[in-house]
């Protein structure tokens, strides 16, 4: 008998207000409620958290409901509306979650198992809610960390890479936006490439269709209808904004008309207002503007009465602007990087985004060549039919949950290493069920320069301790016999304490750690022997 998908559960606990989350936020949003419209019977639980758990609103339909499960609030928030297979277990769940913070791990919980959920599909990559045995697929937009590493803090860099790695190990399947982005996570990972997809992102149309007539944001900022190039981002370093500040200025000088301008969008912050003093100090103060985060119908009309869209990115996964200026009709110069020319195709000017004068030449084509505009108008026009279909994304997607289901693995698992052997908090095995005696003999290494004396070990399984935790001495090999039930289980190695080395000035490591992992095997009465660590790593 075919398996049924009738819960699924969408951790959106990343999800932020407004546009902190650029077009990933969009494009799930959009995905979401496509896929409960094409799948009524299937029930959707949305887990949130408080800072976006009402913007979310939006998403309700019938077989949609949103589970508060991060913020300080959760306690006073009204029980949600569920359907009634999962209504019995809802009580226990809510006050299962009083306790997590905006930092929220769950590795040793059942919540997911107890509300009979078929499938977990985590929209912004990280499995934090993963639960052995459960199928679970995780979408990727690009590992811009490892290309530019100097863009981000080293504690961001290890907190993404620590996703990157859970995700590979947790994932029973996972979705890339882009060519680019899946050959990048095969490149960087042991993860089998044939458990990994691509599925573009098809929703061009949004802004086309959300257009409205009202000009009365051009008005506001002072612009006329094509007489601006519009930049629509955030201001994160690899949207290279100083660059083109400095190409915009290069082409006034070169001969662009005084009275075009410069629209950059995007949410308000620190570097927004360090880009417009710069802007002022460059006397361009008065034609470059920053309006700050755009309602869609603002934006739309903006982009659509736009003269030129400049796409100066250092890196994207995607690229959803380029496609959006292609849908509405307004011809476009990007950057030659990362997945953008497969995205754009033959329907824009590509120059190089770390040249400045590159960027300037192709404005001034754009502008002053309007049988060039023409064209790439036509041809983009055609191209954003491409990436139009919702229905093909969402069916896509759906596809990909169902042969996560049909192919999630009923086997022994461990997580929570890193490749070089460190752990972190916790180690978790998940161990499938047998027919014979066994147990898990784990051994770590406390290192002797840590700077407490001792660490505690304890076991958990599905989440309840077992006995008092064991406590080690620092330079000491931690050996810990685990009898294994015949049903499996979660089975979770607490540590603490943790440190931080670059916080306690033992290196330049940002990781949270605790031991050093040496070997992890399960012995079984009848002399079967399989060995998890080393030997068997994961990703």
């Amino acid at each position: 008998m075919t398996k049924q998908l009738n819960i699924i559960a969408v951790d959106l606990t990343p999800v932020l207000p407004g546009g902190e989350n650029g077009g990933a936020k969009i494009f799930v949003l959009e995905l979401l409620q496509y896929l409960a419209k094409m799948q009524p019977k299937t029930q959707f639980i949305l887990l949130t958290q408080a800072a976006s758990h009402k913007e979310l609103a939006l998403l309700d339909q019938p077989n949609v409901q949103r589970l508060l499960m991060v913020g300080s609030n959760v306690t006073s928030q009204p029980q949600p509306r569920v359907p009634k297979l999962i209504g019995r277990v809802i009580g226990r769940v809510l006050r299962e979650v009083k306790r997590l913070s905006k930092k929220i791990i769950v590795t040793n919980s059942t919540l997911l198992r107890d509300m009979q959920v078929d499938l977990l599909y985590c929209p912004f990559t990280a499995p934090t809610y993963f639960e052995p045995g459960i199928p679970t697929v995780c979408t990727l937009y690009d590992l811009q960390y490892k290309t530019y590493p100097s863009f981000f803090t080293a504690e961001d860099v290890a907190h993404r890479d620590r996703v990157f790695i859970d995700a590979c190990r947790k994932a029973t399947l996972m979705a890339a936006i882009s060519d680019y982005s899946r050959d990048s996570i095969i490149s960087y990972s042991k993860f089998d490439p044939e458990r990994i997809c691509t599925i573009q992102i098809r929703i061009a149309q949004r802004i086309a269709s959300d257009v409205k007539s009202n000009k009365a944001i051009l008005a506001q900022l002072n612009l006329i209808r094509q007489r601006y190039l519009i930049y629509p981002a955030n201001f994160w370093k690899h949207k290279n904004h100083e660059m083109l500040l400095t190409a915009f200025g290069m082409a006034r000088q070169m001969g662009l008309a005084a009275d075009i301008k410069l629209v950059c969008t995007g949410a308000p912050g620190p570097r927004q207002l360090w880009l417009k003093k710069a802007a002022e100090c460059m006397n361009l103060g008065d034609c470059i503007i920053f309006p700050g985060y755009l309602p869609e119908a603002e934006l739309g009309t903006l982009l659509t009465n736009s003269l030129v869209m400049v796409f100066p990115s250092l890196y994207e996964g995607f690229g959803m602007p380029i496609i959006e200026a292609m849908a509405v009709g307004v011809p476009l110069a990007c950057s030659n990087t990362a997945s953008l020319p497969e995205v754009a195709g033959n329907a824009a000017i590509q120059f190089d985004p770390r040249i400045p004068s590159q960027i300037a030449e192709a404005i001034l084509i754009l502008v002053k060549n309007e049988t060039l505009r023409t064209q790439l108008i036509h041809v983009g026009l055609q191209r954003a039919t491409e990436f139009s279909d919702t229905g093909r994304m969402a069916t896509e997607y759906w596809a990909l949950f169902q042969h996560a289901l049909a192919n999630v693995k009923h086997e022994n698992l461990l997580v929570g290493f890193y490749a070089d052997g460190w752990v972190g908090p916790s180690l978790n095995i998940h161990l499938a069920a047998s027919t014979n005696t066994q147990t898990l003999d784990v051994e770590f290494l406390v290192p002797p320069w840590l700077p407490q004396p001792t660490l505690a070990f304890q076991i958990t399984l599905d989440g309840k301790n077992q006995g008092e935790p064991t406590v080690f001495d620092r330079g000491t090999c931690a050996a810990l016999s685990i009898p294994i039930a015949l049903t499996g289980g979660n089975y979770q190695i607490n540590i603490t304490p943790t440190i931080i080395p670059a916080h306690t000035g033992l290196g330049a490591d940002h990781r949270e750690l605790s031991a050093i992992l040496q070997r992890c095997c399960i012995k079984g009465a009848d002399g079967n022997y399989e060995q998890l660590f080393p030997d068997k790593v994961d990703a």
